[in-house]
C-alpha cells in the first residue's frame, strides 16, 4: 500500500495546507499519516497551555477523521509551540524516530518560505530529517528508510512558482471545509485572520482560478519519484 506522511506544525496546518490532498488520498486508498510537530499549545486565547493543547490535538483528530485518516495514524510529537529548533538533537532524533517507522513514500512539509517562523523552523527540521532518513547514521532512531517524493504545501504564503498542482474534486473541497470545521478553537474575533471555514479554501479557489477552474492545491516539489492521478 503506499504510503504518505503529512508534517505539520500545528493541528490544522494540515488542512489549511493540503487537506484537499489528504482527502484524494484516502478516498484512492492510500495510507496517510498525519504528526503534528507541536499541539499548539500556545494558539487558544483564554486557556492555559495544558488546556489548549487538549484542545487542539481533540480537535485534529476530529479533523482527521473527516479527512478518512482514523486515529491510529495520527501522531503527536508534542514539541514546543514557538520552539520548533532543527539543531536540538532531540527534536531531530524524534522526527527522524517517525518517518523511519511509517516509511512513507511521500511526505509533505510547509513550504521553505512560508510567512510563519515556526513554519520556516518545521521545515528545516524535516528536511533535515528526510537528507539523514537513507544512510546508515543514527541506528537508535531505526533502520534506513529513503523517502521518494517530498512536497511542499503553502498555508500563510503562496508557492512563488508551484513545481505541482493537485486537482480537488467536489468531494474533496466539502471534505477540507468539514475538516476546517473542526478547528473551533481557531474561531478569531473581529480583526483576526479567520481560516477555519470557508477562509481556509481561498487559497485553493485561487489557484483553481488560475489553472483551468474548481480548486487546486499548489506544492513545491523538493523531490520527485512518483506523483500521483
Amino acid at each position: 500500500m503506499t504510503k504518505i506522511m503529512v508534517f505539520a506544525p500545528h493541528p490544522d496546518d494540515e488542512t489549511l495546507g493540503c487537506g484537499g490532498s489528504i482527502a484524494h488520498h484516502t478516498n484512492a486508498g492510500r495510507q496517510v499519516d498525519l504528526v503534528f510537530l507541536t499541539s499548539g499549545d500556545q494558539g487558544v486565547t483564554g486557556m492555559n497551555g495544558e488546556q489548549a493543547a487538549i484542545t487542539r490535538e481533540r480537535e485534529a483528530l476530529e479533523a482527521a477523521a473527516r479527512l478518512g485518516v482514523p486515529g491510529r495514524k495520527v501522531h503527536f510529537l508534542r514539541l514546543p509551540d514557538g520552539g520548533l529548533r532543527p539543531w536540538e538533537q532531540q527534536q531531530f532524533l524524534q522526527v527522524l524516530q517517525v518517518v523511519r517507522q511509517v516509511r512513507p513514500q511521500t511526505v509533505y512539509l510547509p513550504h521553505t518560505a512560508d510567512a510563519s517562523w515556526d513554519h520556516q523552523q518545521a521545515f528545516h527540521l524535516i528536511w533535515r530529517c528526510l537528507e539523514k532518513c537513507a544512510s546508515r547514521s543514527y541506528p537508535q532512531a531505526g533502520a534506513p528508510h529513503w523517502v521518494e517524493t517530498v512536497l511542499g504545501y503553502e498555508v500563510w504564503s503562496p508557492v512563488a512558482a508551484p513545481g505541482y498542482l493537485q486537482a480537488l474534486t467536489p468531494a474533496d473541497v466539502a471534505t477540507k471545509r468539514a475538516a476546517l470545521g473542526c478547528y473551533l478553537s481557531q474561531i478569531k474575533g473581529e480583526g483576526e485572520a479567520d481560516y477555519a471555514g470557508d477562509g481556509g479554501l481561498a487559497m485553493a479557489r485561487f489557484r483553481g482560478a488560475m489553472s483551468t477552474g474548481g480548486h487546486r492545491e499548489a506544492f513545491t516539489v523538493l523531490r520527485v519519484g512518483t506523483l500521483f492521478p
